[in-house]
């Protein structure tokens, strides 16, 4: 009997953990798909992490499930996607949102900042942080966080930039805002806008001749193949947006929507030092896999700076939404 006795209680014991397990699986009411373009870096990782507090937050009732590499499709479509409701999630710089809202593009203005530090020390300004991450709710965006995702670098592909001049006639692949054809232009390069994806197989056919990016996109793609120099000249960064969708969000319990939101942007100071530690990191696994990161010549530097630092007046000049915006953001990083 006593036998039989314990086969019965380790019975219901198993049969209790199948159900526990049962309910775990199925206890999640919402999803939200993560969408991205990138992989392995602080926008794929934010996921992640919004998954593990979420979880916590809700008991359960919020998962997030990851789908990077443009597994979602190309950054126009997740964006549309996300207006709509049938994407949740979305990470990825800044002046990819040009479609929704064209202040988004200013994020891509050379010197518009001292260098990451100083950048995310202005965006985490409560004021300028709270406008930045509500300024395109009515398009359908709902920000969660709003930093500095890494600096970009130059690739010449087989080519390497070790000159200014080494720009001219370069046909280079951006992100198609105005700064960044400003900005190629000034440097006598052809700005070429495409998708990462398209990119990757044009470098290695040789129809764009390098790229600006950053050091997460060089190294977890592996471009040492293609080429091993990247120039490093400190003018643009690159600054993520990471938001949720305001249609799905609406569809919430209103006390679990604020939850979400919430919670995401708690998230700011984490993806900050991701961000930073992972540039470190990824830096070296470059340098490690027999690549260099190279400076212009002191002489190339200073007149490279001549013909950006312009660039942020130019394009904004013509749009008071645009001059608005950019003054805010001027006005803002004089404090730090």
């Amino acid at each position: 009997m006593k036998l039989q006795t314990r086969f019965a209680i380790s019975g219901l014991i198993l049969a209790a953990a199948f159900v526990a397990v049962a309910t775990t699986a199925r206890a999640a009411e919402y999803t939200i798909k993560w969408g991205l373009v990138t992989r392995g870096d602080m926008q794929d990782k934010f996921g992640t992490k919004l998954n593990e507090v979420l979880q916590k937050a809700t008991n359960g009732r919020v998962e997030v499930k990851t789908f990077p590499g443009g597994q979602l499709g190309s950054p126009a479509a997740i964006l549309e996607g996300v207006q709509l409701g049938t994407i949740e999630g979305y990470a990825i710089p800044a002046d990819f949102y040009v479609g929704a809202d064209a202040r988004f593009g200013e994020f891509s203005i050379p010197f518009l900042f001292r260098d990451t530090d100083h950048a995310n020390k202005t965006l985490a300004d409560p004021e300028l942080n709270k406008y930045i991450l509500n300024m395109a709710e009515s398009k359908g965006l709902v920000g969660v966080a709003i930093r500095v995702a890494a600096e970009s670098l130059y690739f010449g592909g087989r080519k390497p930039i070790r000159t200014l001049a080494d720009f001219k006639g370069r046909k280079l692949r951006v992100n198609a805002t105005p700064a960044e054809r400003a900005r190629m232009g000034a440097l006598g390069a052809t700005a070429v806008p495409m998708g990462l994806q398209e990119m990757i197989t044009s470098l290695q056919n040789g129809v764009i001749d390098g790229t600006m990016s950053g050091i997460s996109i060089y190294t977890n793609f592996n471009l040492q193949n293609v080429g091993k120099t990247l120039t490093e000249t400190h003018d643009t960064l690159l600054v993520a947006y990471i938001c949720l969708s305001k249609a799905w969000l609406d569809k919430l319990p209103p006390d679990l929507a604020k939850i979400v939101v919430d919670e995401a942007r708690k998230l700011q100071p984490w993806a900050e030092k991701t961000s930073n530690d992972e540039n470190v990191e990824l830096r070296k696994k470059w340098l490690d896999r027999g690549g260099e990161i190279v400076k212009l010549p002191a002489a190339d530097q200073a007149e490279l700076e001549k013909r950006l630092k312009p660039i942020g007046v130019e394009v904004t000049k013509d749009s008071p939404a645009l001059k608005a915006f950019y003054d805010k953001i001027q006005q803002t990083a004089a404090k730090y």
